[in-house]
């Protein structure tokens, strides 16, 4: 396995958490570290978007020092030592923009009140190198010339693409969850689409999809969502049928 193929494994097991680790520098107890658990995403790039209040402590610990880690860890696991995990180092930094606050809504709806309640913000960590642990003996350092991914239009405008899955392929999303995940939903909704999958609710769960390729445009995303659907389809038309 070359290290796109070890980069993306990392990505898209990182893409399928939606909580992890975030290791802070304590103010209080200078030179110890801080962890505390967060919801995040990653955003098309590849950098950890987290959401969290001026008040607690991990944001004035970035705040005196922004370098900080975001360890998350592969849940379908029962052995956390063997299990797979990816731990992200970077910089992180305030962001006031708009996209990345719609896509964090879809995936975590609960936090639409957190700014005005409890004076939350959203702080972007700009990845500068990851570790990954994919299972015994498979371990590795992830360069950000492998991590990232350069910044494209159809990024910041997913809203037409996942307003048109919604409202004209929802048997389509149906199917490629039966087929991917095993998971039963009659009307699923799309609340995700980066370059390497796509994230699906139900209202209540969120699931991640991954593409079988990278995604490098918009017309790139449609044929994999198409190849999707295509094989649940054929791996499911004698259930269908009968």
């Amino acid at each position: 396995m070359g290290m796109p193929e070890i980069a993306l494994a990392a990505k898209q097991l990182a893409r399928a958490q939606h909580s992890g680790v975030l290791g802070t520098h304590s103010t209080s107890m200078p030179g110890y570290p801080f962890g505390s658990v967060v919801p995040y995403y990653l955003t098309p790039e590849g950098d950890a978007v987290i959401y969290i209040s001026d008040i607690a402590l991990h944001t004035r610990n970035i705040k005196a020092n922004d370098k900080v880690s975001l360890t998350i860890f592969d849940n379908e696991e029962d052995d956390s030592q063997a299990n797979g995990r990816v731990t992200i180092m970077g910089n992180a930094m305030c962001v006031n923009e708009s996209h990345i606050e719609a896509q964090y809504i879809r995936l975590f709806p609960q936090a639409k009140g957190y700014r005005q309640t409890h004076d939350f913000n959203f702080y972007v960590i700009k990845t500068e190198r990851v570790r990954y642990i994919g299972g015994f003996g498979k371990i590795h350092w992830v360069d950000k010339a492998y991590w990232h991914q350069e910044k494209q239009e159809w990024h910041s405008n997913v809203d037409g693409m996942i307003t048109h899955m919604n409202e004209d392929h929802v048997d389509a999303m149906s199917l490629i969850l039966k087929h991917t995940l095993n998971v039963s939903v009659l009307a699923p909704k799309m609340c995700g689409v980066f370059p390497e999958g796509a994230h699906y609710t139900d209202g209540d769960n969120v699931w991640f999809v991954p593409f079988e390729d990278v995604c490098l445009s918009a017309k790139h995303v449609r044929e994999q969502l198409v190849i999707q659907t295509k094989q649940a389809r054929e791996a499911l038309s004698p259930a269908i049928e009968n």
